[in-house]
């Protein structure tokens, strides 16, 4: 398969899954090694923190839809809408879940929560490369324009690597 067929292939899967919820997880998870991953923390309490966040993320995400349907008029119980819109937001749990693999890997190698989350920070970047890549070359884009696009998605990440410098 040519590298053409093989990114038209992931970005179509991308396209199909919910690229958006997934990279809502996957800035919700930055953001959150941004915050609890400083020089004082452990690797432990950097899971922790984030697993509230995501699942609170998520529940926002189930629990707005969710009244607002009923606002519409949706006459289904609170249980049968929130059903619904938590199948259709799954994506924002298993957007967070690479960057944080990788970081309890970095964490295994690395035991400073810092350093971990900075390999981690740096895996977003290149993550949010890549689907802006994939995006625009699924758009019909040239590799210039798409390298374009890749360069200014990768930067949100790069301001998070910068803002986790300053803060710590």
């Amino acid at each position: 398969m040519s590298n053409q067929g093989w990114s038209a292939s992931v970005a179509e899967k991308l396209a199909r899954s919910g690229a958006d919820d997934l990279l809502y997880g996957a800035i919700v998870t930055a953001a959150v090694l941004v915050a609890a991953g400083g020089h004082d923390s452990s690797s432990e309490r950097v899971l922790v923190a984030w697993g509230f966040v995501i699942v609170t993320y998520f529940l926002t995400h189930v629990y707005v839809p969710a009244a607002h349907s009923q606002l519409s008029g949706d006459t289904r119980n609170l249980f049968q809408r929130s059903g619904a819109a938590a199948r259709s937001e799954l994506g924002i749990l298993e957007g967070g879940i690479p960057a944080m693999v990788v970081f309890l890997a970095a964490s295994l190698i690395e035991p400073s929560a810092f350093s971990a989350a900075q390999v981690a920070l740096w895996f977003t970047v290149v993550l949010l490369a890549v689907v802006g890549y994939l995006g625009s070359r699924r758009a019909g884009r040239t590799r210039r324009a798409s390298l374009g696009e890749a360069a200014g998605a990768a930067m949100l990440g790069v301001l998070m690597v910068a803002a986790k410098t300053l803060l710590h």
